[in-house]
């Protein structure tokens, strides 16, 4: 829940976990391959390309690749879709155990 006179980042009820771009996973939807650019337990937001048709309530399945190669499969639903940004709503959470591993990932390997 969101609390008044809060920023917006200490609102949210989720950690979101941004990417460098050099240590990002990939997600697949549609059979396209997209870099993801941040990623929670609930969502995920990634850079798409300007041909890739995706709408706003639309229902999506995917995967996110990690750098180790594990996946994550996912159903979720086209939360946004701004320029060359696109967000989706997981219906099954990523555990935060995940989340966790994936920061350690890009602390040990940024620069």
């Amino acid at each position: 829940m969101a609390l008044p006179g809060k920023p917006a980042v200490e609102r949210r009820q989720y950690y979101r976990l941004l990417y460098p771009p050099e240590l990002a996973p990939e997600v697949v939807i549609l059979g396209i391959t997209f870099p993801v650019m941040d990623i929670s337990e609930k969502g995920i937001r990634f850079r798409k390309n300007f041909t890739t048709r995706l709408d706003t309530g639309q229902s999506v399945r995917g995967t996110v690749i990690f750098q180790d190669l594990s996946k994550f499969e996912f159903s979720g639903y086209v939360l946004r879709v701004v320029n060359r940004e696109a967000v989706v709503i997981f219906l099954k959470t990523l555990p935060y155990q995940r989340i966790m591993s994936e920061q350690r990932y890009i602390q040990r390997n940024s620069q």
